[in-house]
């Protein structure tokens, strides 16, 4: 069994034109011929459709049938219609009113306003409010224009119940069907070639039925039968053509426009509303003496005041709830940056710290030796000190290195108690420190020194209860011009190291050669 065969893009669209080339033609040959059989010619047209519907879903494979099912349904009954109002018209009869041609007319409407639903329903995903305020405003707006120029004159008219009923129910369709297109087309999204197709199907068709009913309210008898006519039948091509393009099987998902309403778009809105007012002040048709009329008009406008006024709450709303959302997100992003900035003043403080002791390690150290030592005078003198602690090795090796950590976090504690406030205290490493201490000459210094060896006095109390007690060796530099960082460790390192050979628990000073 063989695989369906898929057409290309390409022959598709060749199904496109030559469709819209025969409708064309069809419609010049009415326009053109003045033989009663013309009448039939619109049948022709509508039953195309029904085919092409049919055909388009075979090829195309649309993501819903169901629009366009309901719009194959819709056109059955009209072309019935159209059968039955063209054999009269060749027969040059009066067409019954109301008759059965009219009820497979209002019938087709209301399937088409089904599938309209439908495919408004599969294209936004749900009908939000905003779409729904926007659509009942235009239709409002013309309902206002219908009655004034449609339903009121007829109404004014002396036919009897049915007759009248039936009138106003092709404006009431018509009505209907413009609130559904005005549901499609005032949304945002990416509009396919077919989406646009259907958009001009329901304009002809309403301008078409507009004027034909607005002039037979109005007149009497349709003026320019022919032009409602051929807009009939390209509403219909253009139904067809939406059917058979290649584009009704790709998915048009829009949405409403809850942000903002666009200028164009509040324009005619308000245009809409002026609608009402304008026609009282002209008075149409006598409406300013007819109070029934004027007080349908006032509570139209009242309506569609009101709806404009909900969409204005609803905007607002929305800019609300959004400004919400940007003051929740602004917050997040600042609590953000705030970890973000305090993360980066750890890496920062790690990079420049010990992780042991929380002191300066050799990096930072250098760092400020070299500012301090680019500034240094006779005047202004810095010293520098090296300490290693004695028998520390044998702290890691009788203890256990947890003991040995735990006496180097108090060593640094106590030095970080002796010092001043803007001196520094460092971890080079192991059981090795530095102190750097600014503004201090050579006597100074010496005792800066002798007082920091004398804190090494009392015992260390250790975590388990017992005590230590822990000497030092210090080598000292005081230094008097700048020079660099490297000279100065050397030489408060060979101090440390002559204080080492001397016996420990001493403090040396490095004397230049």
């Amino acid at each position: 069994m063989g695989k369906a065969q898929v057409l290309p893009p390409a022959r598709r669209n060749a199904a496109v034109w030559a469709y819209a080339a025969a409708g064309t033609t069809i419609i010049v040959f009415y326009l053109v011929t003045s033989s009663p059989a013309r009448y039939m010619l619109p049948v022709l047209v509508a039953a195309s459709v029904v085919f092409a519907i049919a055909m388009g879903l075979t090829r195309n494979r649309p993501p819903s049938f169901a629009p366009w099912c309901l719009f194959a349904a819709a056109m059955a009954p009209y072309t019935v219609a159209d059968a039955i109002w063209g054999m009269y018209q060749v027969r040059d009869a009066d067409v019954p009113f109301p008759g059965v041609a009219d009820m497979l007319y209002l019938g087709s409407y209301l399937l088409f306003a089904a599938g309209l639903v439908t495919l408004a329903r599969q294209q936004s995903g749900r009908l939000h409010w905003a779409g729904l305020l926007d659509a009942g405003i235009v239709t409002l707006g013309f309902c206002i224009l219908a009655w004034a120029f449609i339903i009121a004159p007829y109404l004014r008219s002396d036919l009897s119940a049915w007759p009248l009923a039936v009138s106003i129910a092709y404006p009431v369709a018509d009505l209907v069907l413009l609130c559904m297109a005005a549901r499609l087309t005032l949304t945002t999204g990416k509009r396919t070639p077919s989406f646009l197709l259907c958009t001009g199907w329901l304009l002809a068709l309403l301008a078409a039925d507009g004027l034909y009913y607005g002039t037979t309210a109005t007149t009497g008898t349709a003026i320019a039968e022919d032009v409602s006519e051929v807009g009939w039948m390209v509403s219909s091509l253009l139904l067809g053509a939406a059917a058979l393009h290649p584009s009704v099987g790709r998915p048009t998902q829009l949405s409403d426009d809850k942000e903002s309403i666009p200028r164009k778009r509040l324009s005619i809105l308000i245009a809409l509303i002026l609608v009402g007012p304008l026609i009282v002040v002209a008075n149409v048709g006598g409406i300013r003496y007819q109070p029934v009329n004027v007080t349908v008009i006032v509570g139209m406008l009242a309506t569609l005041s009101l709806l404009l006024v909900l969409r204005i709450a609803f905007l607002a709303q929305y800019a609300q709830s959004r400004a919400a959302e940007a003051r929740t997100r602004a917050h997040d992003l600042a609590a953000s940056l705030r970890q973000q900035e305090e993360l980066q003043k750890q890496l920062s403080h790690r990079a420049t710290h010990d992780p042991l002791t929380g002191l300066a390690n050799r990096m930072l150290l250098n760092e400020r030796l070299e500012s301090a030592l680019g500034r240094c005078s006779a005047t202004s003198p810095a010293g520098l000190l090296m300490l290693d602690l004695d028998g520390f090795k044998e702290v890691n090796d009788t203890l256990g290195h947890p003991s040995g950590d735990e006496l180097l976090i108090d060593v640094a504690r106590r030095l970080t108690g002796r010092v001043r406030e803007q001196d520094i205290v460092a971890r080079l490493g192991g059981d090795e420190f530095a102190l750097l201490v600014e503004g201090v000459g050579a006597s100074a210094l010496y005792d800066y020194t002798m007082r920091i060896l004398d804190s090494f006095n009392d015992s260390f109390i250790l975590a388990h209860g017992g005590s230590l007690h822990m000497t030092t060796s210090i080598g000292a530099r005081s230094i008097t011009r700048p020079t660099t960082p490297a000279e100065a460790l050397r030489d408060a390192d060979i101090a440390l190291y002559r204080a080492k050979t001397a016996g420990k628990n001493q403090a040396v000073f490095f004397e230049s050669p």
